[in-house]
């Protein structure tokens, strides 16, 4: 019995949980709670959310922050019990109210140590006793979305590490919108008013997917669901899965259109800018401690920058309303964090000491805004010295040759010496100025833009100069 069997059964703003597995050897065993979440590199602790644990094997006691350890006495299946507090309502939490059910199971599920490649079997009962939901019956009266694998009323995975890149929604109605782009089927189904799912948003969808799959030339899961919630307050939030993402916006009542074609041009980029092309570190994932890395702006970046970029080019803006879309970035990063001392690398290592909210006062910079001032240099000085026959896209091919499709994890010199190679030359004081300083760049990213018909007049002023130009660079080769 070597399947980690999970039953949740969910109750407002909690989830009961019952793990049963057997045992490997006799002697101390270690259970673990992840301490972060792939997208969110920073430590969050999901165990401050568990009162206490109980098991059916004999005492188990706190050893550590999000350990529990017990005795194994005998082989036999142990089976532990506790309660987790879903109380935040965010595409990174886990969330059950009385007209839904979310779960990040990477919040939630405790293995046993060194378990994360055991398969894994969850049944969600839905609903449960007590709560409005029990109208329905169970694991039937609930429409779902999950990219797990589906057996009546449970759900299978490969590994741990499959189980918990799989968030889980359920409601009494769930929007379903789907359709094929190069033989891959693309969900997108969430919990919200039907007008927020328009053919308006489903058509821009099936643009900027096509557009994406054309680009890398391959995809690497066989279907991907977009997963939302519409929720109440005003949010904006998206978290990348390897065959999922989901987003959280609100409120209700405002037009959430060009919110979420940008959020899900963003994600849909990081199937493979990350869950598939990996830094070093993040190749496995070690949920038990900080993973720390010095290439979040490669992830963040050139997601950011590319996420806005596909809009444009797969016709979904137009050049004007692209030309906004990068002057808001360059004006996020110029107004809020240009004159930070930090350098991008210095950055990528503190969002684990700071979270992503504030830190000092002129201390950190943006890995995605910054980021993404990097990745435009990059493409715009690859665009000017091979006249657009090369670009930013030769770069990411390269990557998903080299790492993705290898499952080999890269470092900041190894994308320091992929680059020059499509570069064709040295990069050295680029790197130097654009990444390994905290210099103003203003004159620089000037100077490239101005390559490509447009005047950067100040932080957050782009003038179209010449449509001609302009036009190029919307284009890859």
């Amino acid at each position: 019995m070597r399947t980690l069997t999970y039953r949740i059964t969910p109750a407002f703003h909690a989830l009961d949980i019952e793990l049963t597995f057997m045992p490997s050897r006799l002697g101390p065993l270690r259970l673990h709670l992840p301490i972060w979440r792939p997208g969110r590199y920073q430590v969050q602790h999901f165990a401050k959310n568990i009162a206490t644990v109980t098991s059916t094997h004999g005492p188990i006691v706190k050893s550590d922050l999000s350990t529990w350890t017990i005795e194994v006495t005998d082989l036999r299946p142990i089976t532990l019990k506790y309660r987790y507090h879903a109380e935040q309502p965010d595409a990174g939490g886990s969330w059950v109210d009385e007209s839904m059910v979310y779960i990040n199971f990477v919040n939630c599920l405790l293995f046993p140590h060194r378990g994360e490649n055991r398969a894994c079997e969850v049944e969600v009962v839905l609903p449960p006793a007590g709560f409005s939901l029990a109208k329905n019956t169970p694991a039937g009266g609930c429409e779902t979305s999950c990219s797990l694998r589906t057996y009546g009323n449970k759900f299978r995975a490969k590994t741990y590490r499959e189980l918990v890149d799989s968030p889980f929604l359920a409601a009494p109605k769930i929007q379903s919108l789907s359709w094929k782009s190069n033989g891959i089927t693309f969900y997108l189904q969430g919990v919200g008013p039907r007008t927020h799912f328009s053919d308006r948003l489903l058509k821009a969808y099936q643009k900027f997917v096509r557009y994406q799959l054309d680009y890398m030339g391959e995809f690497p899961v066989r279907d991907y669901r977009f997963m939302l919630w519409i929720c109440p307050k005003p949010f904006y939030h998206g978290v990348e899965h390897t065959k999922s993402t989901m987003m959280v916006l609100g409120p209700e009542d405002r037009d959430s259109y060009e919110d979420l074609i940008g959020l899900g041009s963003h994600e849909l980029y990081h199937v493979w800018n990350v869950a598939t092309i990996r830094p070093k570190a993040l190749l496995p994932y070690d949920y038990t401690k900080a993973v720390v890395f010095d290439t979040g702006w490669i992830i963040e970046g050139i997601t950011t920058y590319l996420g806005d970029w596909f809009l444009w080019a797969s016709g979904v803006v137009n050049a004007e309303e692209y030309v906004n879309l990068l002057a808001g970035n360059l004006k996020l990063h110029f107004e809020r964090d240009g004159a930070s001392k930090q350098t991008l690398i210095e950055s990528s290592i503190d969002l684990w000491l700071d979270g992503y909210g504030a830190a000092l006062p002129g201390k950190r910079v943006s890995i995605y805004f910054k980021g993404a001032l990097v990745a435009l240099g990059l493409d715009l000085l690859i665009r000017r010295k091979f006249q657009h026959a090369k670009s930013l896209r030769d770069v990411m091919l390269l990557m998903q040759n080299r790492y993705g499709r290898l499952k080999q994890g890269y470092s900041r010199q190894d994308f320091y010496s992929l680059v020059e190679e499509v570069y064709e030359g040295s990069l050295a004081d680029f790197w130097s100025i654009w990444v390994e300083s905290a210099e103003p760049l203003q004159s620089a990213i000037a100077e490239l833009l101005e390559g490509v018909g447009l005047r950067f007049e100040s932080e957050g002023i782009l003038t179209i100069v010449d449509f001609s130009r302009l036009e190029c660079f919307g284009r890859s080769q």
